[in-house]
């Protein structure tokens, strides 16, 4: 696991550090778009507010099993991640539980085995249910591989 000699270089430095913070800085995450545009150029499509993908990042090659994690605050606190091709066909599908329900923000992740014959444009799609409408969805494009 790679995760555990950066945590602890992060505790080493801390306990290294002797002055007090004086600024801190905001944590970088990936910015959803707007909406997509008529030329089918690269962008994340968001309906709402509730849902934030945080990988994969748009753009990004994946293989599969792909690993999808983020945010949400949904009815039920769950949320369907699917992986779709160029034309937007369903590859795979799961439903996920994030880990708070309505009125809270909770984290989801989900891991999807899909097949493809050749490397291809395609979407990892995120949705929940909402008493909002429209239902709140993010679309991300990415390429898939096999």
């Amino acid at each position: 696991m790679r995760r555990a000699p950066v945590l602890l270089l992060l505790i080493l430095l801390a306990h290294a550090c002797t002055e007090p913070v004086e600024r801190v800085t905001e944590v970088l995450t990936p910015s959803p778009g707007a909406s997509p545009t008529p030329t089918g150029g690269r962008v994340t499509e968001v309906v709402g507010d509730a849902i934030v993908v945080e990988t994969p990042f748009e753009g990004a090659e994946v293989g599969t099993p792909v690993s999808v994690t983020g945010t949400a605050d949904v009815a039920g606190g769950q949320v369907t991640v699917r992986v779709l091709d160029g034309s937007r066909a369903e590859l795979a599908q799961t439903i996920v539980e994030a880990s708070c329900g309505d009125g809270c923000v909770g984290t989801f992740a989900a891991e999807l085995s899909y097949f493809v014959p050749e490397r291809q444009p395609g979407w990892i799609e995120v949705s929940g249910a909402s008493a909002e409408v429209p239902t709140p969805m993010v679309l991300v494009p990415v390429t898939l591989f096999p």
